[in-house]
Formats: C-alpha cells, sequence, structure tokens
C-alpha cells in the first residue's frame, strides 16, 4: 500500500487529503485508520476527505466490512462527526453504497464527486 495522508485546518472544518493506491479490504481498512488517526490529532466534528487521487476498491464487500468496524471498533464519538468525502468518478457508484449503509447505520458520512459540493454540505449543516 503506497498512500499519503495530510490535514489541514479549514475554517470551521479539517481538511484531509489522500493520495495513493487501496487494494483490498486490508489495505481499505488501513487506509481507514490513518484516516482517523488524522481526525483524532484535530478538534473537528466537520471532516473533508479529499481522494479523488486514491485508487479504490471497486468490489462492495470491503466498503460494507469497513462500516461495520466503523462500528465495532472505533470510538462512539464517530457517530457525532459529518464527514464529507470527496471521490474521483469511477469510485463513485460503490462509494454511494458505502454512503448509505454508514447512514443506515447512524453516521453522517457524505460522498460527492465535487470539492466544491462537499464544502457546502459541511458549512450549511
Amino acid at each position: 500500500m503506497n498512500l499519503t495522508i495530510t490535514g489541514q485546518k479549514r475554517d470551521g472544518y479539517l481538511f484531509i487529503e489522500s493520495k495513493g493506491i487501496v487494494e483490498n479490504v486490508d489495505e481499505l481498512m488501513a487506509h481507514s485508520r490513518m484516516i482517523y488517526e488524522e481526525i483524532a490529532k484535530h478538534d473537528f466534528k466537520k471532516i473533508l476527505v479529499y481522494e479523488p487521487e486514491t485508487s479504490l476498491p471497486l468490489d462492495l464487500i470491503p466498503h460494507f466490512d469497513l462500516v461495520k468496524s466503523y462500528i465495532e471498533q472505533y470510538p462512539a464519538h464517530i457517530r457525532e462527526l459529518t464527514i464529507a468525502v470527496v471521490v474521483a468518478d469511477p469510485y463513485k457508484e460503490v462509494v454511494a453504497s458505502w454512503e448509505a449503509v454508514c447512514q443506515s447505520r447512524g453516521l453522517q458520512y457524505y460522498v460527492f464527486t465535487s470539492l466544491e459540493e462537499a464544502v457546502n454540505c459541511l458549512i450549511e449543516e
């Protein structure tokens, strides 16, 4: 897995940028942990994860497993976060399914292909 994760404080939200390749469920879990570790360094309730330059698995199962790990392995305060994720167009459909499962589990996670729409989601909430 070759990934870089960087975080920047923005006006009202934390901007996290991810670049690299995620090929399987183990790497997807590691990618999620890296993002959470960046979130944990800051005191923000609104997070924008910008990853149009991150290659993700197109299989739905790893994404469903990821949501299960959020519920079972992450601190309960993740339910208090609003996370807007920007992905490249080829991943929109699979990540939209991830979004639906997240929301059905009480997580406020949203998917976009537009940075502007993601920012608006965080600012308008």
